[in-house]
């Protein structure tokens, strides 16, 4: 890989930010030396999902579906690392394509999962549903009217199991969204009407559940 078109090398100090999460990424990283520490934001605060050694990758899932950074990256010592750019990365991809659908569809996986994990770092069980929801609807969702459909067979208990809210509280929270207008349980799915509005509402029960703890 070192030998790679497009490879290039870049050392960073203790403490430089390789990537910030939600920007978008055009290379993906081998570490040659030195350690890098992979965090989150999760209800405003930081969460270390991992530190990252030697031989590691990092950085690969940005360049292969070209949506923003999942997470933040920071050097936790003297780090030197081997870079490989979007284009000869997918050109050599492109040389089998059986390999190139294989990690795509494991980048899909690996990004599901990480949303999975973003909510459940969240510890308000308001906020959990409502990212939850978000997920869905933005992964998921079909235009329907000015809002979108979740199709499938969704029940309120299945759904507080998926983000670990007791089923008690979840009826509490499902209850307020549907009456707010939020979100509606249909024979052929979830409809939510107005995603903008049920991120507004997210946002507003995570900077409550911040401050609260303040």
């Amino acid at each position: 890989m070192a030998e790679a078109q497009g490879a290039f090398e870049r050392n960073l100090k203790a403490g430089e930010t390789l990537f910030t999460e939600g920007e978008q990424g055009n290379e993906m990283y081998l570490i040659r030396s030195g350690k890098v520490e992979i965090s989150r934001s999760a209800g405003g605060q930081k969460k270390v999902l991992a530190t990252l050694s030697e031989g590691s990758f990092l950085g690969e899932m940005a360049i292969v579906d070209d949506a923003p950074r999942s997470a933040t990256a920071i050097a936790a010592s003297d780090v030197s690392l081997l870079i490989l750019d979007r284009a000869a990365f997918k050109a050599q991809l492109q040389e089998n394509p059986m390999i190139e659908y294989l990690i795509t569809s494991l980048v899909k996986r690996l990004r599901e999962t990480n949303e999975q994990v973003k909510i459940m770092l969240q510890k308000d069980d308001v906020c959990r549903i409502a990212a939850s929801l978000l997920a869905m609807g933005r992964e998921k969702g079909v235009p329907d009217g000015s809002g979108v459909l979740v199709k499938g067979s969704f029940t309120q208990d299945s759904l507080a199991d998926q983000v670990g809210v007791s089923k008690a509280k979840a009826g509490e929270i499902f209850e307020k969204l549907t009456k707010s207008g939020l979100v509606a349980f249909q024979p052929d799915g979830i409809k939510i009407p107005s995603v903008p509005d049920l991120e507004e509402f997210w946002r507003f029960a995570t900077l409550k559940e911040k401050f609260k703890e303040m």
